[in-house]
């Protein structure tokens, strides 16, 4: 909300300048988000008055226009002739700035005449877009070579306020200052609705008719006679420019100011165009149309609420106007719309149509129900001052304000919340101060709430206000006096410490929406996603089963980026249909790209191998132990380059290469390793402390042993057959070779393994290692069917 800080003095008598005041309100709960001076642009536009006009020798579109700034005539060239001698028009001299353009202007010949600057429309002043009417044709009142900007008030400062969806008072230049009156202790002025009234009658001119009360509870119905064309005063112009806001015609603006300045939304139909005229208020009838003010054609659900006449719809309640009823320079009767219509509706139908505009905004927030008669006021003394139009007497008016809630609050409560002492007498000081009835008994104060605060429901919204107008500097600083310690939950505690790991690691940490395609889930193999009802994109209609999905497409992104060689992971929540909801905690990693850069780095690509040593880093930073590799993997992964992982014989995880034509359908080039885990099973299996080993002092000695095994045995198992094999002396083992040959026989593999063995106390000869190396090869030969190369 732009509330302009003149607009904003008409109401509260504030004198202090407007960063003091920002500082001020921004600390009692009026959240300026910044401070706009809409016209810095604009400087030394004079109002001048013209002494003639006579034809451009030299062209038959432009004039020449004799004028006089207080410094005597001038000649400016004009590309327009709407002004006449003795008119005041803004000239912007030599020297001088308009916002619309970048550089001073000068003085310079036109088709051989000299300019000596230019006359400006409301366009180069920045006050309204409109420019095909020409030159903008000042107040008589104004003094001839005064400064434009403060006579047209375009000297004004905007406070650009942010709007919490729980404070919709704040949609308004009046709600705004009440809240500002009640932070500085000001006084408040009432708005003057007062009306000059034509003795006929409105309500027997049109009807008003509620069909759904439960939509719209209150509708009230102003008509105005014998409008004329008119025009917006510059004043309000400018006014609605710096709130943000197009001027468009006297009667649009009028209704315009009106919901800026009191928050209530107003629509005017063309009463000529209304049938009856009469209003009814009703629900859709299933498939019924209606081509709203932005010319598109909406179909209805029997949810959506219309406002219509005796024959068809003219309008989307709270929403947008249809444009078989709206006004246009012709209209010289109109029924003025001012109504209370509840949220929920308006949410709906706004969401469904994909519809927002600015009543929409309002309506879904919550409108003041008691302002209903009061902006219909305001907004028929508006038209009718800037049209002429006559006003008839009362209204046609269906329905009423509900009653006012009422809300209690308990000082001893506040106290306790607060931490400082509050006493009934102290909150009652506050609730004068927000103008709110209340009565006291004891410890409770009793609270009328006014129609406008629609986000006070409960005692601590009470308590809110308390601290809130008394200043929240008042809340002390103390250390809770409780047994809890403090700390993470042990789950995120621990995805924390495997977000560090892979950090360490050298991976990048990615967060994707948790959204899939049916592509992605077609991919992965699952068929228990749950679907989105209302999806950010159409094509990603589900929830994640697997989070590699969103990893693989900012791989495929980045790749489109040309960001270079892709390593990151993720750590995310998953969902399974189940009833309740299976969510899972699960961390994916993806390499994809050069392994490395520069010189020195190998020229090869991330593989699988990548992958597991990031798998092998993870957990033995973790301290998993006991987990192996199981058999390849199926879609979409390479069938040779990949495994499950399992622990204690559960499977926990997958590893692999993702198959070139699943890369190639995602639009990712070379090689894509990846690796997932179940978070808490490693959560389960993990150390919760540090195991520290010595430095070995001894020496090891070394073994490089090769086995010639099964295709299908894999690697994992005989290292595994080994390592038990090998017992407390062997301190370490690595896979560094695997090869297929013709010294190999078909479907056989040879796996070379470096060993080392060590003891801690001494140094090893050969003949103590002889009977392990010996036990080794026994073992892998009896259950695994190995041959010990030679």
């Amino acid at each position: 909300m732009k509330v302009p800080l003149s607009w904003l003095r008409e109401f509260v008598p504030v004198e202090l300048d407007v960063e003091a005041l920002t500082e001020r309100i921004d600390a009692h709960g009026i959240k300026v988000e910044g401070i706009e001076r809409p016209w810095d642009g604009l400087q030394g536009v004079v109002v001048a008055r013209v002494l003639e006009v006579r034809d451009h020798p030299n062209s038959d579109k432009l004039c020449l226009a004799t004028v006089d700034g207080g410094e005597g005539p001038v000649q400016v060239v004009v590309g327009i002739r709407n002004m006449a001698a003795g008119d005041l028009v803004p000239w912007a001299k030599p020297g001088s700035r308009v916002p619309t353009l970048d550089t001073p202007l000068g003085a310079k010949p036109l088709r051989g005449e000299m300019s000596n600057g230019m006359l400006c429309s409301p366009r180069e002043l920045a006050i309204s877009q409109e420019h095909e009417t020409g030159i903008l044709i000042l107040p008589e009142d104004l003094p001839v070579g005064a400064d434009l900007k403060p006579v047209l008030g375009l000297d004004d400062a905007v406070l650009d306020i942010e709007v919490e969806p729980n404070r919709p008072d704040f949609l308004s230049v009046y709600g705004v200052a009440r809240e500002t009156s009640s932070i500085l202790g000001l006084p408040l002025a009432e708005l003057d609705t007062t009306l000059e009234e034509d003795p006929e009658q409105a309500d027997e001119v049109a009807t008003v008719e509620l069909r759904a009360p439960d939509g719209c509870p209150s509708y009230v119905a102003r008509v105005l006679r014998g409008a004329s064309k008119g025009s917006t005063p510059l004043w309000a112009q400018a006014r609605l420019t710096a709130a943000g806001m197009r001027p468009v015609a006297p009667i649009v603006d009028a209704t315009n100011y009106a919901m800026l300045e009191l928050g209530q939304p107003l629509h005017a139909f063309d009463v000529q165009r209304l049938a009856g005229p009469g209003i009814v208020v009703r629900r859709a009838e299933p498939g019924e149309h209606l081509v709203t003010l932005d010319g598109v054609e909406r179909e209805f659900t029997e949810e959506d609420l219309l406002i219509c006449d005796l024959e068809k719809p003219v309008a989307i309640a709270g929403i947008m106007g249809g444009q078989t009823s709206e006004v246009s320079d012709a209209t010289t009767d109109v029924l003025l719309e001012s109504a209370y219509f509840t949220r929920t509706g308006i949410i709906r139908t706004a969401r469904r149509l994909d519809l927002h505009s600015e009543a929409s905004h309002r309506f879904e927030r919550g409108t003041d129900p008691e302002r209903v008669d009061r902006a219909a006021r305001r907004g028929a003394a508006l038209i009718a001052g800037w049209t002429g139009a006559r006003v008839l007497s009362g209204a046609a008016r269906a329905g009423g304000p509900p009653e006012r809630r009422h809300v209690s609050m308990r000082a001893s409560r506040a106290t306790a919340l607060l931490g400082y002492p509050v006493t009934p007498s102290d909150a009652a000081v506050v609730f004068d101060a927000l103008r709110m009835t209340h009565k006291e008994s004891s410890d409770v104060v009793e609270v009328e709430v006014p129609g406008y605060r629609v986000d006070i429901e409960r005692e601590v919204d009470l308590i809110e206000e308390v601290v809130r107008i008394q200043g929240y500097e008042r809340v002390g600083s103390t250390i809770p006096r409780s047994p809890e310690l403090g700390g993470l939950p042990e789950s995120y505690a621990f995805a924390r410490r495997v977000r560090d790991a892979l950090v360490q690691a050298g991976l990048r940490e990615a967060e994707p929406l948790p959204f899939v395609s049916e592509e992605d889930l077609a991919l992965v193999g699952d068929r228990d996603a749950i679907p989105l009802s209302n999806p950010l994109r159409a094509e990603e209609a589900w929830l994640r089963t697997r989070v590699l999905p969103g990893l693989l497409h900012t791989v495929a992104r980045n790749q489109r980026w040309g960001t270079g060689p892709v390593s990151i992971f993720e750590v995310g929540t998953v969902f399974r249909s189940a009833d309740p909801v299976d969510e899972r905690r699960q961390v994916g990693l993806v390499l994809c790209g050069a392994a490395g850069e520069g010189w020195t780095a190998d020229d090869r690509e991330f593989d699988v191998l990548d992958a597991r040593g990031m798998v092998e880093t993870l957990l033995e930073e973790l301290g998993v132990d006991g987990w192996t590799l199981g058999d390849p993997l199926g879609e979409p992964f390479h069938p040779g380059r990949s495994a499950g992982i399992f622990l204690d014989g559960r499977p926990v995880g997958i590893l692999g290469e993702l198959h070139p034509r699943n890369a190639s359908s995602l639009d990712i080039d070379g090689r894509v390793a990846v690796a997932e885990f179940e978070l808490e099973p490693l959560r389960a299996a993990a150390s919760t402390g540090f195991h520290l080993v010595e430095v070995p002092r001894f020496p090891p000695i070394r073994r490089d042993l090769a086995f010639v095994i099964e295709e299908d045995v894999p690697a994992g198992a005989v290292q595994a057959a080994l390592e038990a094999a090998a017992g407390e002396l062997l301190d370490r083992a690595m896979l560094f070779d695997v090869f297929r040959g013709d010294a190999i026989p078909d479907g056989r593999k040879s796996l070379a393994f470096a060993l080392e063995f060590r003891a801690p106390n001494r140094t090893l000869t050969d003949e103590e290692v002889e009977p392990v190396v010996a036990a080794i090869v026994d073992r892998l030969r009896r259950e695994l069917g190995a041959e010990l190369r030679t």
